[in-house]
């Protein structure tokens, strides 16, 4: 059989029910390939989207909700350095991906001549070197008899360990090769070596003993969850875990939606943009444990020294290179494994729930007092994001699947968004690129059809991959799209404000920033859309976009002053946030000493007192 025939064959044997592709010279014979089983068979199917950008973003999203690994197909050059964006989605949010790019033929390749130009054929890159940082396994296929092997490799690379995405780059002329899948020799795992070497059974049940012994001695534990709970399917475990313990639990944003925010033991989620209560939590506790979070300083803040200063830290990854960091902060006992492999073992060496009453009571005290958002209410009559995020929480459905874009959007969403047991939240937290929840989108639509997708985006970020609202209408998928459009760039106004005299050079429309009429856009490719401008009119406009069929678009139209609160300004400890408390406030509060730089607040702020 012809070698790109062998391809889809093999996305089919992993469950790969949908590709994601652009077409080109390079990749005509393998999308060719995918057609003609899809009319013959069935069992696999494309979406052609409109920018190869965005094809590797939902390829991302649809290897996190499956069936199968996520696969974006593209063709050489310029089609090829397009998936870069999106495969470092991938890369730091440990997600598995399968790109496939073709290549051009052997004889015009720089491989074929003895001067190594720059270029020799039409579109030619070298592709593989340039993904080699960003890729757990990048291979140009030369050999048509290693078919099979390299990409049986790629994909175990993909999903074994600490996951991530691969590259496999076809020459056309290896596309079209003639060969006899029975005589293919496959790749052996066994005669792998992991990309993330764990700990030794030995190694890890001294720890997990180290670790227990803190916790029984422990008189203010918390838990930490992050997303590589979920990435090992780690999550009713977990939850039982700290049931059988009675310990709070506090998340990461990668860990966002492993528990329901109703939940008695939940308390918030960390960091420079998290919960004022969860971060005091985690400031004032004696014992931390940290499961499958990578504790990077948009969680500990950038005084990576201050983070939970009081605490022995116990840190559970799977990465040995992520477990300290090597910037200051430091480890008790540091487990390299996966999570599902630790849980039981704590589960088991603590049976009993520890007497943690007086602390529980302090948590649920600063849940009580500090666990919203401070900025609610219209300001003349101008809408505020936190209120329509919290109504737009309200009507979705248990098993939501919301996506966000990044910016401000983003922080609205995680800091007024309350998790129903069941839904997921998701965004590419690591790498954070403006234009992604539309294109995740079309990647969680696919990976479960018919289902209702909430898009969350910016004004700004929407902009980025626009096009893919033509992807909506060709394959009618039912996103529900939410701009919060603040006509205005929105966290960098916020940080202008602070650091550069409110000169809001490039994010606002006197400084050159400037966003189109979203409704007549949408409408222009054939999409329902209308205008939410007051929260008088947001119940009634979310339920219409919920129940209405196809994709939507609603322009969401908030104050352009919208701040983002609370938040860590530079060189803060994580339990001191702005809006500033009053200090005889927070000393009152705190357990742990106030640290000197906390005795005063920043001239350049005001306080609020939130009692």
């Amino acid at each position: 059989m012809k070698i790109s025939d062998y391809i889809i064959d093999f996305l089919v044997t992993q469950n790969v029910k949908t590709a994601f592709l652009i077409t080109g010279g390079a990749v005509a014979h393998i999308v060719d390939s995918i057609g003609k089983r899809k009319e013959a068979k069935g069992d696999i199917d494309y979406i052609a989207v409109q920018h190869e950008q965005a094809g590797a973003m939902a390829a991302e999203v649809y290897s996190r909700l499956g069936p199968g690994i996520g696969v974006m197909i593209a063709t050489s050059g310029p089609g090829a350095t397009n998936l870069i964006t999106g495969m470092c989605g991938c890369w730091f949010d440990s997600v598995p991906g399968l790109f496939i790019t073709g290549q051009v033929s052997e004889k015009e390749s720089q491989d074929a001549t003895l001067t190594k130009p720059r270029q020799v054929g039409f579109q030619e890159t070298d592709i593989v070197s340039i993904v080699r940082p960003i890729t757990k396994y990048a291979v140009k296929v030369t050999d048509p008899s290693k078919i099979r092997e390299e990409l049986e490799k790629a994909v175990h690379i993909a999903k074994e360990g600490r996951p991530g995405p691969v590259l496999v780059d076809l020459p056309v002329n290896i596309q079209v090769e003639e060969i006899d899948p029975a005589t293919l020799r496959g790749f052996s795992p066994n005669s792998f070596e992991s990309t993330t070497p764990e700990d030794s059974d030995e190694l890890l049940e001294r720890k997990v003993r180290e670790a227990v012994s803190l916790l029984r001695n422990a008189k203010r534990p918390i838990v930490l969850f992050g997303g590589g709970v979920r990435l090992a399917n780690g999550q009713s475990e977990a939850l039982a875990l700290i049931e059988q313990w009675g310990i709070p639990a506090v998340v990461s944003w990668s860990g966002f939606d492993l528990l329901s925010h109703d939940h008695p033991l939940f308390v918030g989620h960390i960091g420079v943009y998290g919960n004022r209560a969860a971060n005091l939590a985690i400031q004032n506790a004696d014992v931390v444990l940290s499961f499958g979070s990578r504790l990077d300083t948009r969680q500990t803040g950038g005084r990576v020294d201050t983070f939970a200063r009081g605490a022995k830290k116990i840190m559970v990854d799977i990465d040995s290179a992520e477990i300290g960091k090597g910037r200051g902060l430091a480890i008790d006992v540091g487990i390299v494994a996966d999570v599902r492999r630790v849980l039981p073992l704590f589960k088991n060496s603590l049976l009993e729930s520890l007497e943690i009453s007086s602390w529980k009571d302090h948590v649920q005290a600063w849940r009580a007092v500090y666990g919203g958002s401070v900025e609610h209410g219209d300001q003349e009559g101008l809408m505020n994001a936190y209120d329509f995020l919290a109504l737009l929480s309200q009507q979705a459905s248990e098993k939501q699947v919301v996506i966000a874009d990044e910016g401000g959007n983003l922080v609205w969403t995680m800091q007024s968004w309350k998790i129903k047991q069941g839904q997921r939240m998701i965004s590419t937290f690591g790498n954070s690129p403006m234009g992604y929840a539309l294109p995740a989108s079309i990647g969680a639509a696919a990976a479960l059809p018919k289902e209702n997708i909430i898009c969350i985006d910016g004004d700004g970020g929407f902009q980025m991959n626009i096009q893919e609202l033509q992807t909506l209408v060709s394959y009618k998928l039912p996103v529900k799209i939410f701009i919060m459009n603040n006509q205005c760039m929105g966290i960098i106004k916020q940080f202008q404000d602070l650091y550069f005299d409110s000169k809001y050079y490039a994010t606002s429309e006197e400084y050159g920033y400037q966003s189109p009429d979203f409704v007549k856009v949408a409408e222009a490719y054939g999409i329902s859309a209308f205008s939410i401008d007051s929260l008088a009119q947001a119940k009634d406009g979310i339920a219409r976009a919920l129940s209405m069929e196809g994709p939507v678009l609603v322009d969401v139209r908030i104050d352009t002053e919208q701040k983002l609160n609370p938040k860590l300004e530079f060189g803060r400890p994580l339990e001191d946030m702005a809006p500033y408390l009053d200090r005889k406030e927070l000393k009152n509060i705190m357990i742990e000493p106030l640290l000197p730089e906390s005795e005063k607040i920043p001239e350049r702020t005001g306080w609020i007192n939130l009692k």
